[in-house]
């Protein structure tokens, strides 16, 4: 038995969505490479360096996690919904940023050993959670 031109044009979108459903239930998201808390060259760094790289770590440690908690909802719904293969649930942006502010409390520890000025750093972001 053929089937009739009607049914095959109505089949073909359903196909094209079974088609989407099914790639995207294999989609993955990145893992997070969180930062190291000591690098090769900390001993070496100047005050300077130091400070440049704590204000660097801060502003995209702050905006990773304002990324990640504004994606949160978002992705529940989207796991809940509409599909879990769609969701992020590695936290990545969260947990790298969490690694940058890490580093931070250890680049404030060398920054004490060798006296340098902190007083007009910046504050902490939040950490994620």
């Amino acid at each position: 038995m053929e089937m009739s031109n009607e049914w095959k044009n109505h089949m073909k979108p359903l196909m094209a969505l079974l088609a989407i459903v099914l790639v995207t239930a294999c989609a993955q998201t990145r893992d997070p490479q969180p930062v190291g808390i000591k690098q090769a060259n900390d001993d070496a760094v100047s005050c300077i360096d130091i400070e440049t790289e704590y204000k660097t770590n801060t502003e995209i440690a702050s905006y990773k996690i304002s990324k990640n908690n504004s994606d949160d909802g978002r992705d529940v719904l989207i796991g809940f919904f509409i599909w879990p293969g769609l969701a992020d649930f590695k936290n990545a942006d969260g947990i790298e940023g969490n690694a940058l502010l890490d580093r931070n409390i250890f680049l404030r520890q060398i920054a004490d050993q060798k006296s340098c000025d902190i007083r007009n750093w910046p504050s902490q972001p939040t950490r994620y959670t």
